[in-house]
């Protein structure tokens, strides 16, 4: 599960071969100080030392930790094709795009083998990846409404009782889960759309938050709305794997919240609202031809409307859309947002994404671009150990740290792929990567893993 070295451990460290060294130059470390230009050493795959060299000038290199996705399904299908990508596949997709560290909300028991044959064969530390095991859900309710757990059989379990949610548990456990997901919504997104799904009593929501925090385990609700996300907080649930998205919060609302957090998802609604032009614009970055299934090119481009307006739906997402957004930014202003994709939604693709929806949240606003970069690493990465258990204080960039980071170009758009990446001390080859992400669409079945 952690690319075949161990968490945070460099691939080659204590194999009792020579130390690699390796020194950067003049640059930019703005997690430690803003206005101060460093050399930075890395001795095998830990940062060995960082030298303050003077005051920064402008145009340096800007080396910041590898970014953390917050909320990805890696056994969700991205593909318009309904399509599942091999994992081995997403690995190198989410590498390619300086995402190092994935926190995967339910699925990863159904990729787990192939996650793990691909990290033992690859010349490169896959990222890291943090998962729940089976998400919980409710059970499909007597007016027939659809409950998550019939939508996603496969990685959820229904619960009704206590005993179901000790069942859940022990499964998430034996499968190396660490973190609890709860599915909670009842699917609704703006006042008077449909009830999609079915929706947990506040019993069993009560009983979920209280036994999590009974055995130290951290949990993770799935909300929609205001009213549903008011529920779970009083039910003890802090962590939320959506901003709220059918009203924009005022500051007392807000202020209801103290101590919660949101992750942002923006990519895995936009593809709803999108025309065939914006999809074209969205998926024109180079990265996207050399990493993703080519055919969703060619799918996009004969997409005559949007999705939305074909089922119903256009403003009611828009809306959504622009409400999650302005509550994210709301977030990030008080240090409560945390940078996910909801990646494996349809259009919503591993890695690629992720710059994305730093660039949704950034809009025309430059000024918001050091406090995004801050919570899509700093802050993600705190998150990431919090849900994998790890309660150390120390930061991703101290001595004696693993040197997992990204360099970035001064000035570059946040959409902008990092100059380069480095894992555990293992520098990312991007064309190498992109070859290998193509002899793998070459196997059959065309590097899918379903058919």
């Amino acid at each position: 599960m952690r690319g075949g070295a161990g968490p945070d451990r460099p691939r080659d460290a204590g194999r009792g071969g020579p130390v690699s060294r390796q020194v950067l130059s003049g640059v930019a470390v703005p997690g430690l100080d803003t206005g101060t230009v460093f050399d930075v050493t890395v001795e095998d795959g830990v940062f060995a030392r960082f030298e303050a060299t003077g005051p920064r000038r402008g145009g340096e290199r800007e080396l910041w930790p590898g970014y953390t996705e917050t909320h990805a399904h890696v056994s969700l299908p991205a593909n318009w094709d309904d399509t599942a990508d091999d994992p081995r596949i997403i690995a190198l997709q989410y590498l390619y795009h300086g995402v190092t560290h994935v926190v995967d909300m339910f699925g990863f028991p159904l990729v787990a083998d192939a996650w793990r044959e691909g990290a033992a064969a690859s010349p490169w530390p896959y990222p890291e990846i943090v998962h729940c095991g089976y998400a919980v859900t409710a059970l499909t309710d007597a007016a027939g409404r659809t409950g998550h757990g019939v939508e996603f059989p496969a990685p959820v379990y229904m619960i009704g009782v206590e005993a179901d949610l000790d069942q859940a548990l022990r499964a998430n456990a034996a499968r190396g889960g660490t973190f609890l997901k709860v599915m909670f919504t009842d699917g609704t997104e703006q006042p008077g759309s449909p009830v999609k799904f079915s929706r947990l009593s506040e019993e069993v929501l009560r009983f979920t938050a209280r036994t999590a925090a009974e055995r130290g385990i951290t949990a993770v609700i799935d909300c929609n709305t205001l009213q549903e996300t008011r529920w779970a907080y009083a039910c003890g649930f802090r962590l939320f794997a959506h901003t709220v998205r059918d009203r924009t919060l005022g500051a007392a609302e807000r202020a209801e919240f103290a101590g919660a957090r949101f992750v942002s998802t923006l990519a895995g609604l936009r593809p709803m609202v999108m025309t065939g032009e914006e999809f074209l614009a969205e998926y024109g970055r180079e990265s996207f031809a050399l990493t993703q299934d080519p055919a969703n090119l060619e799918f996009v481009r004969g997409i005559e409307k949007p999705y939305g307006i074909g089922f119903g739906c256009q403003e009611t997402r828009t809306a959504a859309l622009a409400d999650m957004r302005r509550n994210a930014l709301a977030a990030l202003r008080d240090g409560s947002l945390l940078v996910g994709t909801d990646s494996g939604n349809t259009g919503a693709y591993h890695g690629y994404s992720f710059l994305s929806e730093l660039g949704l949240l950034r809009g025309d606003d430059p000024t918001l671009d050091h406090a995004l970069r801050h919570q899509a690493t700093f802050t993600g990465r705190r998150y990431f150990d919090e849900l994998r258990g790890d309660a150390s204080p120390a930061g991703p960039l101290g001595t004696g740290a693993c040197a997992t980071y990204n360099l970035h170009a001064p000035g570059a758009p946040l959409t902008a792929l990092p100059l380069a990446t480095v894992v555990r001390g293992v520098p990312v080859d991007r064309p190498a990567l992109a070859r290998a992400i193509a002899g793998l669409r070459a196997t059959a079945p065309n590097g899918k893993a379903t058919p």
